[in-house]
């Protein structure tokens, strides 16, 4: 693994090892393990929409809802389970259970569909500074290894901190380096890239309290085109609601053209880091 980026290394997660018919083996290391030593959520999630991908190869995703369960452990290998819930002429259907160490951390219900055409229209993207000249967000974090994270995200919105702010934010996302020609693995990005700063952006009026120690609850994305993640996305974000500890958070993203890619929803915990 010398001398591979982390983007590279993430890319290697996402060729899952096939184990049996419609199960597949996948897991953590170096780009999927939060600052916490906490296995990354949205890593689980796009190992199965990848595994719900590979037993669906004449369609394309346009929806998945997922419940995060159980915290995974980084250092121990997941066997993902796919069950042909729906074999239609124009629709699939797959239920995508994440096993580790005899425990059922994740489920995903992902729906595929063959390509169609039909009435299109979609809210405008915001208007905001183009992402060269905006700050990092892992460089305004600290982060010394900024350089090399898979992916290179720049604030459009300032970045959360002590002062209250209202629960938007803009932030342009674009991997660390080439891809893959494999519409599979731009998939897999996509919804690893949309599991980050959601959360936050629900705690950014409460921020004086102090840092997020945030767990997701449940994650939806739906799709409205084939993904292709080379380039600058625009991943805007807001909260209507948090109530009973809990926080609602919806976004979407944009390419640089302006055209809605994906529409995505979560909810999850609130709570103060101690």
């Amino acid at each position: 693994m010398s001398g591979v980026s982390l983007l590279g290394r993430l890319v290697r997660r996402f060729d899952l090892e096939q184990a049996g018919e419609d199960r597949y083996v996948g897991g953590a290391g170096t780009g999927g393990v939060t600052e916490s030593d906490r296995l990354f959520g949205g890593l689980v999630a796009a190992q199965a929409a990848i595994a719900a991908a590979r037993t669906a190869s004449e369609f394309s995703l346009h929806s998945l809802h997922t419940y995060f369960l159980r915290p995974g452990r980084p250092d121990r290998d997941i066997e993902f389970r796919v069950q042909r819930a729906k074999q239609g002429r124009n629709f699939q259907v797959r239920n995508v259970e994440a096993w580790q160490n005899d425990q059922l951390i994740l489920q995903m219900l992902a729906s595929f569909s063959r390509a169609a055409i039909g009435p299109e229209h979609a809210e405008p993207m915001p208007e905001v500074p183009d992402p060269e000249n905006l700050p990092n967000r892992d460089r305004l974090r600290g982060r010394d290894n900024w350089q090399n994270m898979p992916l290179d995200l720049r604030m459009a919105t300032p970045l959360t901190g002590a002062d209250p702010q209202p629960p938007v934010q803009h932030v342009w996302v674009r991997p660390n380096g080439p891809l893959p020609d494999d519409p599979v693995v731009h998939l897999g990005l996509l919804v690893f890239a949309s599991d980050r700063t959601l959360l936050e952006t629900a705690w950014r009026p409460h921020s004086q309290a102090g840092e997020l120690a945030g767990a997701s609850l449940d994650h939806s994305l739906w799709l409205h085109g084939v993904p292709c993640m080379d380039d600058w996305h625009l991943y805007t974000m807001h909260s209507p609601a948090a109530a009973a500890g809990r926080g609602l958070a919806a976004g979407a993203f944009y390419t640089r053209a302006g055209v809605r890619v994906c529409s995505v929803a979560q909810e999850g915990v609130l709570r103060l880091k101690q």
